[in-house]
């Protein structure tokens, strides 16, 4: 079944990729994200079929519940950590590059 997870999406960022870096940055205040894929039969066809990322609490917590993410929220959220951390090291380096002058 993992075989039809996309590796990349076309802006390259894949929903592993989007729940790796989720769960890292311990965003919504766990480290624990799920994505789930699931088919729903009836009648013996295939009625429907549902992809999400969840976020999921081993102990409850008081600011947050979990929450279904859509593929492309999970995946703008990743990216926004990513833009970041691009956003701290080129400050970083300018503020060495500021030093060294």
């Amino acid at each position: 079944m993992m075989d039809e997870v996309k590796v990349r999406d076309e802006e390259g960022v894949s929903v592993l990729e989007a729940c790796q870096i989720l769960s890292r940055n311990a965003h919504r205040n766990t480290s624990e994200w799920q994505y789930v894929h699931k088919h729903v039969f009836k009648n013996g066809r295939l009625e429907e079929t549902h992809e999400y990322v969840l976020s999921h609490y081993e102990k409850p917590d008081e600011m947050f519940e979990p929450m279904k993410f859509l593929i492309f929220e999970a995946v703008a959220m990743a990216k926004a950590y990513v833009m970041e951390g691009i956003e701290n090291a080129l400050a970083s380096i300018h503020e060495e590059e500021d030093e060294e002058d």
